[in-house]
């Protein structure tokens, strides 16, 4: 059953790995309070114990008004009030909830509370949410039937980073809702009902309301058991992410993936480095299908090919037998004059620019380079003498003799004066327009690029972000 000191003893094993902070204090703890049952009874039970002593910890409250309710702001008049009256101070944060992002209402609602909630909080104080053993077992059956893996069954976690530098625990999840309902009736608690809790058109509350009471009359200690089934498969996951950790360096080249080291791994542990990869590049994941895609498409395209394999938000490549991955996304170049006397920065893509710096001898000559110049993307049969050469190169030759990603070659800004290519990129300039040693010169600076050749993917430390524009 739960009592006060069952949640202290759950509070003390969930935040046994929260170091201290600067001042050796233990971390403030600032409870998520809507209003309802669960939150209510996490409030009232902290102040409980911090009144009478068995609590050392600075506590305090923060109440979200999502604003999509008519009784919102009597909702957090009476979250106060319930705060004040043990004590606790309480904050309330009113925020606007985009319903029209394509999400769900529940999920919109969701991500705009947790943000409003992570920009509150203090460097390494701990957010207290209300989530109990039934809004595990639910939160399981939702993610498992949307098709999740290993980490669907992991559920919510006990105690997790929030934001930069906050944390997250939730120390009621091996309590029943029952069981709390139970305790605030000897305390005599009140609590407010979200009437939209009762929408069967909402997911988790089809299960909740027409699911789980049937499961629970079959099986009584569904929830407690579906919690032990969490803690193995976070165990499990623990597992499969340390042996990510030991085989990621033994692909790794760079940021991208030597595909024979890979192919050399059982398939479990290719899938586990895989989406350690794309994890550490900060990309989005792979679905089961994505990945087995993935895998079977970089393994039978002939070797002068370069396979591709899409999902969203991310394109994977494997070029010379290494695969290199990219946000994917449409690049459209900004084609057009640039005056070069004026100092300002040229605008190329989203993201990324260009620039002038000044220095002596590298790039190109103050003197020779025009006041304006063009810049376009390739459109076909370019050439020009390099510096150091003596010859006229056709460009698509010479971006294949310098490495150039094959896919970044199209849309590199190319400098144009009087119809005269004189400057690829930062790659190259032209001999004619090329600064002698010790002459003034303007280097060319292009911001936010990402990798453009092979060696910047090889040289590239990881973990990394590496912006493609």
């Amino acid at each position: 059953m739960f009592t006060p000191h069952r949640l202290a003893a759950s509070l003390e094993r969930v935040l046994a790995v929260v170091p201290a902070t600067s001042h050796g204090q233990s971390p403030g703890l600032c409870i998520a309070l809507s209003g309802g049952l669960d939150s209510t009874v996490l409030l009232v039970a902290l102040a409980q114990l911090a009144n009478a002593g068995s609590l050392t910890a600075r506590l305090r409250a923060i109440h979200v008004d999502h604003s999509l309710h008519a009784d919102s702001a009597q909702w957090a008049r009476a979250c106060r009030q319930l705060a004040n009256s043990h004590g606790v101070a309480c904050d309330e944060v009113r925020v606007t909830v985009n319903l029209d992002a394509g999400q769900s209402p529940e999920a919109a609602a969701r991500e705009t509370r947790y943000a409003a909630l992570a920009a509150r909080l203090e460097p390494d104080e701990v957010l207290l949410t209300a989530h109990h053993a039934d809004d595990q077992l639910e939160t399981i059956l939702l993610q498992w039937l949307r098709g999740g893996g290993l980490r669907s069954i992991a559920g919510m976690a006990p105690l997790g980073r929030f934001g930069a530098a906050a944390w997250h625990a939730r120390p009621l999840l091996e309590f029943t809702r029952d069981e709390l309902d139970a305790w605030a009736g000897t305390q005599g608690l009140r609590w407010q009902e979200d009437p939209s809790n009762l929408d069967r058109r909402f997911d988790r509350n089809y299960l909740r309301l027409e699911v789980l009471p049937a499961l629970r009359q079959r099986w009584p200690a569904v929830a407690v058991t579906a919690g032990r089934v969490a803690d193995y498969a976070r165990d499990a996951l623990a597992a499969e992410a340390a042996c990510a950790a030991e085989d990621l360096p033994r692909v790794l080249a760079g940021t991208a993936i030597e595909l024979d080291a890979l192919q050399s791994l059982p398939e479990p542990r290719q899938r586990a480095v895989l989406r350690a990869w794309l994890a550490g590049l900060g990309l989005p994941p792979a679905s089961a299908r994505s990945l087995a895609a993935l895998q079977r498409d970089m393994t039978i395209a002939a070797v002068d090919r370069i396979p591709e394999t899409r999902w969203p938000g991310v394109v994977v490549r494997r070029y010379r037998g290494r695969l290199h991955v990219e946000a994917a996304g449409t690049v459209a170049p900004n084609e057009g004059s640039w005056p070069t006397a004026g100092g300002k920065n040229y605008v190329w893509s989203a993201g990324s620019s260009l620039a002038l710096l000044p220095d002596v001898g590298v790039g190109l000559s103050r003197e020779r380079l025009p006041g304006r110049v063009e810049v376009r993307s390739r459109a076909g049969g370019e050439a020009f003498v390099p510096a150091g050469g003596a010859h006229h190169r056709p460009l698509r030759k010479w971006l294949q003799e310098h490495d150039v990603l094959p896919w970044r070659r199209q849309n590199l800004p190319l400098f144009f004066a009087g119809g005269r290519l004189i400057a690829v990129a930062d790659l190259a300039v032209a001999a004619e327009f090329a600064a002698r040693s010790d002459e003034p010169s303007w280097c060319i600076a292009w911001n936010q690029r990402g990798a453009v050749t092979e060696a910047d993917v090889l040289s590239a430390k990881w973990p990394a972000h590496p912006p493609i524009r």
